[in-house]
């Protein structure tokens, strides 16, 4: 059974999507202290301990972060050497798919939240980090909760968030007031400030798709609010999903609808993400769906002139009405370490508060500790939808880490499709015909 849990995580690992790791955020020439570089840990006594890490950010203005909150870890602590291996977004897939195949994990390993994370901890490639938690309330009870909570599958957590990002509604200040229009707090309201717009020769919602992953955070999101918890728990289980129930197709249809009436503009499937943002930030729409950790962009864009709004309720839906899509990247230790105190006394420095705010400071990636994102290093509209996500305990994850890769996929293509002609029940046979054969293999 596990060489066919790990076959499985092979095949998933290479096919998963990048949905929520699109663009690089803007950095900041800002600086911030850091305080907790020293004391962190005397597990390793005389001992010398060397760390192997699997990162995520080779880029510049990146590695030089990582490469210093290193180097303050070694010098507070010169028993622990880590010794990081940095590679990008493409080839951590390839590289994680080796690894679990029957390469040699390292101590410390990125990965994505969610079902990503599930299959490591299925193939028993996590350790249970709940007791290091549990140790020290200060730095657990110090996480965004549903971050953290993203990383705990019954009760028991086996990954850390240093990254974090929430799905909002990002709209322009200026073309609402100009139209007359108010934040919306249902579905049907936000379908009129659509229809409002549209009358008025504005297109409603910039989207593009070309690339086919954008669809996904749409119905990502719907499928969480129209279908109860405990039947996505079902279907999102890759040895478990059918996605039979109709409340899937529903939420296909209320996507499918804002195309067809002409709320997401024209040629949707010729642009991509970063071209329709470019549109929204030029006041040729009124709103745009994206994730905090691009809210910097608008920023720079838009300077205080957007705002963002939690996507609004569908009335009479049977699923989570408060749910918000958003995820985190995370570190998780392997079941190989041999050191795992010294692993998690690293994981514990890279995300203290302070230190989490010198992250976010020199790499601009957005931290997941409460309070973390300040008007230092960020503008007052991304941290006021900070502050909003404290409110949350959970958090409905990116469709392509909630779900089996084979089934992302099978969505998003079939989305796409959907786009130009192909209808809601095609596209949720191909979702269910994707499904089965994965549950099959996990028979």
């Amino acid at each position: 059974m596990k060489k066919k849990v790990l076959a499985l995580l092979l095949v998933g690992a290479m096919m998963i999507g990048s949905l929520s790791g699109c663009g690089k955020e803007s950095t900041s020439d800002n600086s911030a202290s850091s305080d907790n570089t020293a004391d962190v840990t005397e597990a390793a006594g005389d001992e010398q301990v060397t760390i192997t890490l699997l990162n995520k950010y080779p880029e510049e203005g990146y590695v030089e972060y990582f490469e210093g909150a290193i180097a303050d870890f070694e010098k507070a602590n010169p028993n622990i050497k880590i010794k990081m291996e940095n590679v990008s977004d493409a080839a951590m897939k390839d590289k994680l798919s080796v690894l679990a195949s029957g390469g040699d994990m390292p101590d410390i390993y990125f990965s994505w939240s969610g079902e990503y994370l599930k299959k490591f901890v299925r193939a028993e490639k996590a350790i249970d980090l709940t007791s290091y938690l549990q140790a020290d309330p200060d730095w657990a009870n110090g996480f965004l909760p549903a971050f953290l909570n993203e990383s705990t599958f019954d009760d028991k957590t086996y990954a850390i968030p240093y990254r974090s990002s929430v799905l909002y509604m990002v709209y322009n200040k200026k073309v609402f007031a100009d139209n007359g229009l108010e934040t919306p707090t249902t579905w049907d309201e936000f379908l009129t400030v659509c229809d409002t717009l549209k009358t008025n020769g504005i297109t409603p919602i910039s989207f593009g798709d070309s690339e086919n992953w954008y669809t996904a955070w749409w119905v990502g999101q719907l499928n969480s609010m129209l279908v109860d918890p405990e039947t996505l728990s079902v279907d999102y289980n890759p040895a478990t999903g059918s996605f039979t129930d109709p409340r899937y197709e529903k939420a296909v249809q209320y996507f499918l609808d804002l195309n067809s009436n002409g709320y997401l503009g024209e040629n949707v499937n010729s642009k991509d993400y970063y071209q329709v943002r470019e549109e929204f930030s030029a006041g040729l729409s009124g709103m745009i769906l994206d994730a905090t950790s691009q809210f910097s962009f608008y920023s720079d864009a838009l300077g205080e002139d957007y705002g963002y709004f939690k996507i609004p309720t569908i009335e009479g839906a049977e699923g989570n009405a408060a749910a918000v899509t958003g995820g985190s990247e995370v570190y998780a230790v392997s079941s190989s370490c041999k050191h795992p105190d010294e692993a998690v006394a690293f994981l514990k420095f890279m995300t203290m508060k302070e230190q989490a705010i010198k992250q976010t400071t020199e790499s601009g990636l957005p931290n997941a500790v409460i309070g973390g994102i300040t008007e230092a290093t960020s503008d007052a509209t991304t941290v006021a939808a900070y502050v909003t996500a404290e409110e949350y305990t959970n958090i409905a994850s990116w469709l392509d880490t909630a779900v089996d890769a084979s089934v992302a996929n099978a969505y998003m293509v079939s989305l796409q499709e959907g786009l130009d002609s192909k209808s809601a029940s095609e596209i949720m046979a191909d979702v269910q015909k994707a499904a089965a054969e994965v549950a099959k293999n996990y028979k």
